[in-house]
């Protein structure tokens, strides 16, 4: 979908943590609430509601949408494993592409009602622990590539200390986090240890979103725009469905950047999926800011980090801690990429254009273009 009057006019979130099944649904109203006064909005003015949640034990849209307010407003419940924010926020925008809305709210939360572990679900689905399929796509890459230990440890050391700055991450660093720490944690799966993979948690974040028409409405920060949204599923492969292939990141980024208009050159920051480091290194050449070959010395080099578009010509990646340190809780892991996204956008000399994209299981792919408007 390429889009030119879908445009972000509100931003909340609340702590990823531990909620617990105590909590029902007050996490996501928070949330939603947040996302409105930050539009200088009620839901008064929202016309349809789009919930995204991953788990299955998670409450449905509906039982967040009446505690908003009775109004009438359309609902719909998404799930679409860890792509379900971005989904959701992708459904949206269509509505409002056709004329069914001009205001909407999105609200990505997963806060499980009973106790079940997400690796449990994802076991049960799948048959083998993330963790476990992810260190032996290390092992590969590293055995063709050069990719070493160190590599992955810089990679997590990143995200860790950009999460250092983000009040919402669920892994606060007290210290600036070295690689070599990374390295001292203890191994999951040889050769990731426990800070190179991504903290399973529960929370939730919203956006409003609204039409061109609608946008003299929300004055009160500058607009980003939805340049172009693109949400695809895998072709046949044998990398199994939770990794999906390394084509249907590839395909759904290049049609990002046609539906847009925009080229990799032109991107200034990146949230991906790093629920384990070796991830985010495969998309800096999936996404099309690397080749193979010299991945591994752009790292080195310090790219994708702090100062990289000034340093090296490469967007910054992961900068509010990413999967690995931002955490995870799945519904609302990529409307907290928005969350950070349109954060830069709206600094006066901050970002002018942003990528998000997630993976659902490896069966779905969304990836997702911002830009400052005006």
């Amino acid at each position: 979908m390429a889009s030119k009057t879908v445009h972000v006019v509100g931003t909340g979130m609340v702590p990823f943590t531990h909620y617990g099944p105590d909590a029902g649904v007050a996490p996501a109203v928070d949330a939603a609430v947040a996302a409105l006064r930050d539009a200088d909005a009620t839901f008064a003015d929202i016309e349809a509601f789009y919930g995204g949640a991953a788990h299955p034990l998670s409450p449905r849209a509906p039982q967040i949408a009446q505690q908003l307010g009775l109004t009438g407003a359309a609902v719909q419940h998404i799930t679409n494993a860890s792509a379900t924010g971005l989904a959701a926020v992708h459904e949206a925008a269509h509505a409002i592409e056709a004329g069914a809305a001009d205001v909407v709210l999105v609200v990505g939360y997963d806060i499980p009602q009973h106790h079940l572990a997400t690796e449990q679900l994802i076991v049960a689905e799948n048959g083998v622990a993330p963790v476990v399929s992810f260190a032996l796509v290390t092992q590969l890459r590293m055995a063709a590539s050069g990719t070493s230990n160190w590599h992955l440890a810089a990679v997590a050391a990143k995200n860790w200390n950009y999460a250092r700055s983000n009040p919402f991450a669920a892994r606060r660093a007290s210290a600036q986090v070295t690689p070599e720490r990374v390295l001292a944690s203890k191994v999951v799966a040889e050769p990731l240890t426990t800070m190179m993979c991504t903290s399973w948690t529960e929370g939730a974040a919203a956006v409003v979103l609204c039409s061109k028409r609608a946008l003299s409405r929300f004055t009160r920060h500058r607009p980003v725009r939805l340049a172009g949204s693109v949400l695809r599923s895998a072709a046949a492969g044998i990398e199994g469905s939770m990794l999906g292939t390394a084509e249907l990141t590839r395909a759904t980024a290049r049609s990002a950047y046609e539906l847009s208009g925009i080229e990799p050159r032109d991107v200034d920051i990146v949230q991906v999926h790093d629920a384990f480091s070796i991830e985010e290194i495969q998309n800096y050449e999936l996404l099309g800011f690397s080749e193979p070959g010299e991945t591994e010395k752009l790292i080195e080099a310090g790219a994708f980090g702090p100062g990289s578009r000034h340093l090296h010509g490469k967007p910054e990646f992961s900068t509010d801690g990413g999967l690995i340190a931002r955490g995870h809780p799945g519904g609302p892991t990529g409307v907290a990429q928005i969350w950070e996204t349109v954060r830069q956008l709206r600094e006066p000399d901050g970002a002018r254009i942003g990528l998000c994209h997630l993976i659902g299981t490896g069966a779905v792919s969304v990836a997702q273009l911002y830009e400052r408007a005006g």
